[in-house]
């Protein structure tokens, strides 16, 4: 459920974010030219200025934002931000990451747990809503609570496709498994998996506080779909 109010001095010392900048594309230009601990070492100036602090400060944006959507969502920093270095026992050959990333999603069990996202590297940025670790039964649990609400689920999903922020993604069944639902119910009974996501190019948003305003749009736009969600699951 939606907090009902905000403490203020729960936001004392959050930073403002002002968009990702220069140094932001410099440091992983670098890191993907040599990705190495040295080349991150050398950098790390960069990292700081164009990754560390706007990534900081946008996490405390969004804070803010689900503090009022759902505190269930909130986690702290560490368990949100993504770090600079990959896991050493799956990317030995390339011990820094060559992206960035936000999470804020429910901790369950460490299945199905849906969360909003942000994510970004030299070949773009995405954000929207996912389904983290999920699994033939969560998502048999989704079409369940759509079939066992079809009324509400409806309104829901219509709802969210007239925003046309987020696009519905998922791979489907190549045999049809609902085929006398109503379309609109159809699109999503008929998928495997499921997400939400809008997906671009790095261009001038991206190095300006009204990426902010475009995240919590499409945050917004799939906020009745999270709750749907987290219902279901």
């Amino acid at each position: 459920m939606k907090s009902t109010h905000i403490s203020a001095h729960l936001f004392q010392g959050m930073e403002t974010f002002h968009g990702f900048n220069e140094a932001t594309v410099r440091y992983y230009e670098a890191i993907r030219k040599d990705n190495s601990r040295n080349t991150h070492k050398e950098n790390e100036h960069l990292y700081l200025k164009g990754v560390k602090e706007p990534l900081d400060a946008l996490y405390d944006e969004l804070y803010r934002y689900f503090d009022w959507m759902d505190s269930d969502l909130l986690s702290g920093r560490r368990q949100c931000i993504s770090s600079a270095y990959n896991d050493a026992r799956f990317c030995r050959s390339e011990p820094m990451k060559e992206y960035f990333y936000l999470r804020f999603w429910l901790n369950k069990d460490g299945k199905n747990m849906p969360g909003f996202f942000f994510d970004a590297s030299l070949d773009g940025c995405k954000y929207g809503l996912n389904i983290y670790h999920p699994d033939a039964a969560g998502m048999e649990r989704i079409r369940n609570h759509i079939l066992d609400n079809k009324w509400s689920a409806t309104e829901v999903i219509e709802e969210f496709n007239e925003a046309g922020l987020l696009e519905v993604r998922g791979e489907k069944y190549k045999r049809p498994h609902y085929p006398e639902a109503d379309e609109v119910l159809r699109d999503w009974l008929e998928r495997k998996r499921i997400s939400f996501i809008h997906e671009e190019c790095l261009n001038g948003l991206f190095f300006e506080r009204g990426i902010l305003e475009c995240i919590e749009k499409a945050f917004e736009s799939a906020e009745r779909v999270y709750f749907l969600l987290k219902e279901a699951l």
